[in-house]
């Protein structure tokens, strides 16, 4: 590697990355590969990538939320329209061990981005390309998001809440199936350089937004045929009347929840409560943390009792007055008396955070899940770190997000350009930023 990278430690210290991706998936993948050490080059359009300009951020290309995507990678500026702009691709590909691609497949060819031209750079080369919706389907061509993602694989409908007249879903925060879809590509990556270290052999990977939506309700939702097919089909009819009858989204949603027993009735064991001045989180899943939390809280549950019978109306009133009873029992007390009592009694519990709250949790503290930065433009801010931990090569930032295009000139060195070349390419804007071509041009 380099010794002008600067990447000298962590698990993927000898390993070279190309990112080719805007917004947030595949940039936190790239995130992921540079704190376990790999040296990330960001390519950027002229404009820069499109997260620098979240309207959050006061300075224009220093988006606060591109600067947690994309903290210690280094940026160059390529306008993959320009003819000249091949050169350069061709030269990061045979730099590169790892090329990170999030692009509509259509346009990998035009861009010469696809995996057979970059293969044929590099035969080893780990080539990742993230089809939002699949390389497959008439959706294939279609622009990605997670807001759309999410929905069409079902998660909206199970995590959103309903807008203020009930009628629609609102977007889910935080982006699931970016974040999570960033963490796999990761696996997928790191898995693919375990393969072509034993093999010599690349490879290309993909990963999708919907396929990670779908894989997070895997545990919930499936199909078995002989219990599940009649009940599914019995519920889409009765979806379809409530659509036709104009039924909102909060009672199509309600529907769907008592219909899959999202909500069991009677749960008081794995839930939230609202305590006198704020919510507990209580997780009990065993007869013993059971009958732990029935005694701390002084209850009985009406499913113990002798001749209870599961499903008819009474027992449902029954598990209803269960349920209200502990709810009135624990609104009595603070959260900070019901963590005390829980946690005497082996009964895991925790206070439900807001967000901003994280940021002083003491828990989060003491395990190094928050950490402290600074970053050039927005100065001192607080981030989670990577969410993994190895003893022998440890994960660590490199750094803050790299301003726009600063690597540009020293990158296109290292990959052998010469002074006149990179001048040459800086004239023609086939590099540099847009505010800078505009200067030229």
């Amino acid at each position: 590697m380099s010794d002008q990278s600067g990447f000298t430690d962590g698990a993927l210290s000898d390993v070279r990355v190309v990112e080719f991706a805007q917004a947030l998936a595949i940039p936190y993948c790239g995130k992921l590969l540079g704190d376990m050490g790999a040296d990330v080059v960001k390519v950027e359009p002229p404009r820069g990538d499109t997260y620098r300009l979240q309207s959050r951020s006061p300075v224009k290309h220093e988006g606060k939320d591109f600067a947690i995507a994309n903290r210690g990678k280094r940026s160059i500026c390529l306008d993959f329209s320009k003819p000249d702009a091949a050169a350069v691709i061709e030269a990061l590909a045979r730099w590169a061990d790892v090329v990170l691609v999030s692009m509509k497949g259509s346009d990998l060819p035009r861009y010469g981005l696809d995996y057979d031209t970059i293969r044929s750079y590099n035969e080893e080369i780990v080539f990742l390309h993230n089809s939002p919706y699949g390389s497959e389907g008439e959706l294939a061509e279609m622009g990605g998001y997670d807001v759309v993602a999410m929905g069409l694989s079902g998660m909206s409908s199970l995590l959103a809440d309903a807008d203020a007249a009930g009628d629609a879903p609102v977007m889910v925060r935080p982006a699931l199936a970016d974040m999570v879809t960033g963490m796999l590509s990761c696996l997928a990556v790191v898995t693919a350089i375990r393969h072509r270290d034993r093999t010599g052999e690349g490879q290309r990977v993909e990963t999708s937004l919907f396929h990670t939506s779908l894989g997070l309700l895997s545990n919930m939702f499936y199909r078995y045929e002989a219990y599940d097919r009649e009940p599914m089909a019995a519920f889409a009819e009765k979806l379809a009347r409530l659509r036709q009858a104009g039924a909102g989204f909060e009672q199509q949603k309600r529907a769907m929840r008592e219909e899959f027993a999202v909500d069991p009735p009677g749960n008081i064991y794995f839930r939230h409560y609202r305590t006198s001045d704020g919510f507990v989180s209580v997780g009990c899943l065993t007869p013993v943390l059971n009958q732990k939390l029935r005694d701390a809280l002084g209850v009985e549950d009406p499913r113990r009792a002798e001749g209870f019978e599961v499903g008819t109306p009474a027992a449902r009133v029954a598990l209803d007055e269960f349920m209200a009873e502990a709810e009135r029992i624990v609104a009595t007390r603070t959260t900070d008396d019901w963590l005390a009592t829980l946690r005497a009694v082996g009964v895991p519990c925790a206070n439900v955070n807001f967000p901003h709250e994280i940021f002083d949790d003491p828990q989060a503290r003491a395990n190094g899940y928050i950490e402290d930065l600074v970053h050039p433009v927005h100065g001192a801010y607080q981030t989670v770190s990577s969410p993994l931990k190895m003893d022998a090569t440890p994960l660590r930032h490199h750094g803050p997000s790299p301003a726009l295009g600063a690597h540009t000139d020293a990158v296109l060195r290292e990959l052998g350009f010469d002074e006149r070349t990179v001048e040459s390419l800086r004239e023609s804007a086939v590099v540099g930023r847009f505010d800078e071509a505009q200067a030229t041009h």
